[in-house]
Parts: C-alpha cells; structure tokens; sequence
C-alpha cells in the first residue's frame, strides 16, 4: 500500500488518538524488544508492503521463519492495529501541540519496534527546533558526546529533500560531504507535510544490525504514520483559523457596539457587557478618570452602579492607584512585589470581591503622534471569581480590549464635556457635582441667578405673526345690480377676462312687467295727446272748450315724457342686467356657474371677483388684537425717527412671510397700511394688517414657484425692533399676568 491511501488498523495501523498504557507492548520507554518481537515487525512489514524476507541480512540478525512464535507473531499484529489506530484517533482530537508530539512518538517507536526517536519542527526562522524525544540521549547528541554540526545539517538536507529515508549510521549525503548520520543508529527521517508542505520531521533511531533498519517497507510505515501526524497539523491549524475568525467576528461586534453611541454610559456599559465575553472573565468593570476624580463607570452585569457601596468604593481606590502608577496590574492570588500603595488597595479589594485573579489594564488617551507620553485616563478590570483564569491569555486579551475601549470611551467623554466652553474648560459638571450636596446647591444657584440676568439684560427681536392670505392689489367684486336671477353664466373658475367682457346675464320679471306697464302708459298718454290736438285744433270747438281741451293735451303729454324717461332708465337697468368686466384680471370665484346660474339673488349681491394679476400683490393679514400693542408701538416709533430726521419719509416697517405652498424660504415685505379698526373674525378679535413686498421678492418667488394664486394661505411676522429676551420668550405670560392679576388686584402694581 503506498502513502497518503489510507492506513488501516486490520493492515497494520489505522490513524490514532487518545491515550495509551506505555506497559502493553514491548519496546517502549523503559524497556527493549526481544529479538522475536524484532523478527514479527519485520514479518508484518515485509508482508504488508509486499517486500520479500529473502536477500541479504545483517549478520545475527536473522531468525529462521520457522523459529517466530505464531501467537507472538499475532500479537504483534494486534498491537500494532492498536498503536495505529490510537494515533489516528489522537490526530482527529483536539488535544495540545506537545501532548500529541509525545503521544504520537511514543506510539510511532513502539509501533517500528525502535530504541527511540525525535519530533522535529520548523521555527519560522529557517530553523529547526526539537518538539519532543524518546530515549534521544542515546545517539549522544543532547549531552555533547557525538558532534550535532553535521545531524543539524542532515536534518536541513531532509527538510528540502521532502522525502522519508534511512540514513545508516556513519554515512554522509551525497553532494553535501558535511551533513551525514554522526550517530551509531540507523536514522528514519520522515517529513511531517501540511498541504504540501514541509512543517517538520520525525527522527527513529533503529539498531542498524536489524534487518527492518534498511527494509523500504519500514521507512514506507513511518511514512504513513507521519501522514497522520500532518492531519493533526492540518486540523490544529483549521482549529486556529477558526478560533481566530470567531475572535475576530467578536471584536468587529464589540467594536461596532462600543462605537455606536457617543453617550458616555452606553459606551461604557457596551465596553463592559461585550468586552467580557472577548476576555472570558467573571466580571469586567471599567474606571474613568474625568475632571481629576475617578469613578467605576460600569460593571458588568449591573444596570446601575452604586458608588456608595463597599465593593465599589473598594474597586475605586484601587483604580486609583493603579491609574496614577500608569502600569497594569496582573494579581493570581500573591501581592509580593506590587508597591505599598497598590498592594494594600489590591489586599483590600481582593478581600472584599473574592476574585481569585484580578487584571486591571490601563487606558490611555488616543494619541496621533506616537513620539508623545501616553496619557492614562481610565482602566479595566477584569477579574476571575470561579474558575482559574490563564493570566496570560487573558491579560493579551484585556490590552486589545483596552485598544479599542480607550478611543470609544475617550471620544464619549469628550462629546459629554463639549456642550458648552465653560464645560470643556472644567469637565463634565455632572461629574463634578456628584454626591457633592452643597456644590449642587450652589451651582442651582448660580444657574438660577444667570438665568434671570440673562432674560433681563439680553436684548433680542421681537416679531409679532399673523395669518393671512396673498391677493392682487387691484381686486375688484361685481355685484347683483337689481333683484332678479342669473341666467347665465359665461367664465369659469381662473378664466382671464377683459375689460368690458359680459361675465354673467340677468333677468328680473318684475322690471320687464314694470316696462311693459310704462311703455302702455306712454302709448296711451301720446295717442290721448294726438286725439286732444286734433280735437282742438276743430273750429266746432268753443273757445272756453278749448282751454280746457288745451289743458288736457299738455297734461297728456307730460304723461308721455314721464314714461318715457322711466322706460329710459328700465332700459339701463335692464343693460346693467348684462354683467361685464370692469378690468382686466382673472375670475377668482370657485366655480361660478355652479353656484350663480338660476339663483334668484338680491340688489347689491356679490356675484363674482375679477382679480388682476398683472399688477401688484399684496397680503391681508390678520393679527389678533392683543399682539398689536408692540406693533403700534414700533410704528409710533418710527413716525417719530421720520420726523426727528434720522429715518427717511416713506419708511415703513419690515416684515418677512412664508407661504404655505413654500414654507422653505423666507420672503422679505413692508407693512402698507394697519386697519384703523378691529374685526370680529371666527369669535375673535383681530386687525387686519396689509403686507407688501417688492418686484425683486416676486421674481425670487416666482423662479421656485409656477406662479402667484390669489388667496394663498401666508404666515408673516412683522418686526417690531428689540425688547428683553424675557418679554419675547415669555410674552403670553406676561399679558396673563397683566390681564388677571394686576386686573383684578391693582393693589399688587
């Protein structure tokens, strides 16, 4: 069977693991093999790997075949399935580097029936370093008694030759006159191979007199065992990568949480909760020292951390301690050689907590430069109560940790001291006021006090609002001009009309019945007229007859004028009926035929509102009547400015408006004109202030908007110069203090 095809225990070996009894099989440590159980391996050997018994042999190392005990020669098949499936399940186990090298040695020499053997591995530095021996003293090497120059070179010729090989005692290597066997065994050298690659070697040292020294099927046997050996290799390095990648999947999670909040309490309790899972401690606490006093942050486990109690203030003082040395401190359970002041802060805790190891790893403040002394502000305290905890390990595991808690924390504690310059120049305040009750007091104070000057001497712009509506300045509304109805309508909502365009049509029943009545009566006083005429004109008539017939014609043709000028001004009311344009604009009635046509209206009657647009704007806005005092106030005020010379004629007040279509933007405007009167409007009290504002302002809102819409709901404020920042922030309450205090107890003024 050649190497690398699978070695099974029945053929002679499978691959092992586990532990074995050193006393079940001669030829391991402490005891030598007979010369039968030589001649049995070299059977197995031989048979196995099909290599012939026949040929020359050393000299008294032959045994007639017919000399080997059958039952031993079976029982050292036996054995040997054992060793080699011991080793096979030893290479799959996950057990430590040098407890595998000793096992799989052991096994190995007792399996070829050896007087001893090495495990050999590379150093990572062109070197090779022995792992593990068994009865190595032998070739005389250890103590000095043969010379190790050339064995040393030998081993490096094998590393490259990749290759397993006996090497007889005495014998050098071809092409290399200083590497050779200065020993006086016969030397296996067999690689130990991770994915191609050569990691180490395994060293059997064989009596050269025995036949099975110089067999290939022995150097192909240990061959196949070290095959074995490079599985557990291999798998220890996969276990590796795996723990590695687990560690690092940890510490990118720790990380992320440690960074993902600048409040110093999270970060602090991220620190804590998550780096104690990456250390593998009972208990991790951290300590930060800010505005020259230090305190326990968090532990974790604790939601709250209680300064007050014992174990904390314990913890505190021995933080202390340990930040003003700026060293960590590693305790497994002996305070010898620790300083005055740790080791009695440390007994002291120690007796307090129970922890069994305590590590506490400094934090120091993030540096750029890295020529500068590291700043200790903080620490770690990771502590073992159960278990022991390998201080090595975990101290290696508390500075990474340390590494990546240090900037967390520190940018935390700075992002909690930068709210304002006077706390960057003293620290947290918080801090500083902690368990301090006359400090808090006075800083209540002090806060109270700055407060109240602030509001009193800190002048800032006072603005009054209002709600309103944008319109053209020019707006003009058509009224009903008699009773009747509309009977047409002929514009839509938003239609552009001209100026004389007929827009609605009327009719009023009573009017037509009024013109018919006078155009009868005109009719009738003309025809009466005609007929007195002619009748006076007869000479039939007597003269007092026709005075009186005189009188009559006058009379009926007075008649026939008064009707027809009341026909005349039927007829214009009628015309008016005809309802036209009296501008250019647009129609800003919703919907008009909806609500007009067939609808009986009154005399005076709004009908519809003709809005023009092509001139200026202008907004109505509505101010109640209890904010107008302070804009009444600015507006005498500056009447006064006008007058007294130091403002020019014609300034008007300033104001700034947001439409509800573009609340982004802020638009600049003037006050016009303050109605002269309140308004009712909805159960409340307000006037109407008119707010314009320039060509420039429109085009600025017209390049963001598609255009002005007549009745757009605004928001302005008008500015009313300045006034005390208590009155601005508080003015509301200040005008119910006025209104129903000092109202109904003028005493109080």
């Amino acid at each position: 069977m050649g190497r690398g095809k699978g070695l099974r225990p029945e053929d002679a070996g499978d691959y092992w693991q586990g532990q074995v009894d050193r006393g079940k099989f001669p030829g391991r440590r402490g005891r030598r093999a007979s010369r039968c159980q030589y001649a049995a391996f070299e059977r197995i050997a031989a048979a196995k790997y099909g290599e012939s018994d026949s040929g020359p042999q050393p000299t008294g190392t032959t045994m007639p075949e017919d000399t080997i005990d059958p039952g031993l020669l079976e029982q050292t098949k036996t054995q040997i399935r054992k060793l080699v499936a011991e080793i096979a399940e030893l290479a799959e186990s996950d057990i430590q580097p040098n407890e595998f090298y000793g096992e799989f040695l052991n096994r190995v020499v007792a399996a070829v029936a050896a007087s001893g053997g090495a495990l050999w591995l590379l150093d990572g530095k062109g070197g090779i370093k022995l792992q593990q021996q068994l009865e190595f003293h032998l070739t005389g090497l250890l103590d000095g008694r043969v010379k190790s120059p050339p064995h040393d070179a030998l081993l490096g010729c094998m590393v490259q030759a990749s290759q397993a090989t006996i090497i007889p005692p005495g014998s050098t290597i071809e092409g290399v006159p200083n590497a050779g066997n200065p020993t006086g065994y016969s030397l296996i050298l067999a690689p130990l191979t991770v994915d191609k690659q050569v990691v180490g070697l395994v060293e059997i040292l064989m009596d050269p007199t025995r036949r099975a020294a110089q067999q290939k099927s022995t150097l192909r046997f240990v061959g196949d065992l070290c095959d074995l050996a490079g599985t557990y290799l291999k798998n220890r390095q996969m276990r590796q990568m795996m723990s590695q990648q687990r560690l690092w999947n940890q510490l990118e999670t720790f990380t992320h949480a440690i960074h993902g909040s600048l409040d110093l309490k999270e970060a602090a309790f991220a620190v804590v909760n998550d780096g104690k899972r990456l250390v593998g401690c009972d208990r991790l606490s951290v300590a930060l020292k800010v505005g020259g006093r230090t305190m326990v942050e968090a532990v974790s486990g604790q939601e709250v951390v209680e300064q007050r109690a014992n174990l904390i203030r314990e913890l505190t003082k021995l933080c202390k301690a340990v930040i003003r040395s700026g060293e960590d401190l590693v305790y497994t359970g002996n305070t010898e050689g620790f300083a005055p002041d740790l080791r009695d802060s440390l007994e002291s805790y120690v007796d307090e907590s129970g922890s069994k190891a305590v590590i506490v790893t400094v934090l120091h403040k993030p540096e750029v430069d890295p020529s500068k002394d590291k700043v200790p502000f903080g620490c770690l305290v990771a502590e073992q109560i159960g278990d022991e905890l390998a201080p090595t390990d975990a101290h290696a595991r508390c500075e990474v940790v340390a590494r990546h808690s240090s900037t967390a924390l520190w940018n935390a504690s700075e992002y909690d001291k930068a709210l304002l310059p006077l706390l960057k120049l003293i620290g947290s305040p918080a801090r500083f006021l902690r368990g301090r009750t006359l400090a808090k007091i006075v800083a209540a104070l002090v806060g109270i006090v700055g407060l109240i000057l602030v509001l009193t001497f800190v002048p800032w712009r006072l603005t009054i609002e209002g709600k309103g509506s944008l319109h053209p300045e020019q707006r003009r509304n058509l009224y009903a001009p008699v009773a009747g109805t509309v009977t047409s309508v002929s514009v839509q909502h938003g239609q552009f009309v001209h100026e004389g365009d007929v827009v609605a049509e009327m009719e009023s029943k009573e009017l037509e019945k009024e013109w018919k009545n006078l155009l009868a009566q005109k009719q009738g006083a003309e025809s009466q007229q005609m007929h007195l005429k002619i009748q006076g004109e007869s000479n039939t008539i007597r003269r007092e007859e026709q005075a009186s017939i005189k009188g009559q014609a006058q009379e009926a043709k007075i008649k026939a004028e008064s009707a027809e000028r009341q026909i005349r001004i039927i007829q214009e009311q009628m015309e008016s009926m005809k309802i036209k344009a009296p501008q250019d604009g647009i129609i800003t009635t919703w919907e008009p035929q909806k609500s007009l046509k067939g609808r009986p209206v009154e005399i005076g009657t709004e009908l519809l509102q003709i809005a023009a647009t092509g001139g200026e704007w202008e907004m109505e806005v509505e101010v109640p009547d209890d904010d107008m005092g302070p804009i009444l106030a600015a507006q005498a005020r500056l009447q006064a400015e006008i007058a007294a010379g130091s403002k020019q004629p014609g300034s008007t007040l300033e104001a700034y408006f947001v439409t509800a279509t573009d609340p982004e933007h802020r638009y600049l405007g003037f006050v016009r004109r303050i109605g002269a009167k309140a308004e009712t409007v909805e159960a409340k009290h307000v006037v109407k202030v008119t707010v314009g504002f320039s060509a420039k302002v429109r085009n600025d809102f017209l390049s963001r908007n598609q255009s002005l819409r007549p009745g757009s709901e605004v928001r302005a404020r008008v500015l009313c110069g300045d006034a005390r920042l208590a009155y601005v922030l508080l003015r509301d309450v200040i005008h119910v203090y006025y209104e129903t205090v000092l109202f109904r107890w003028p005493f109080m003024k």
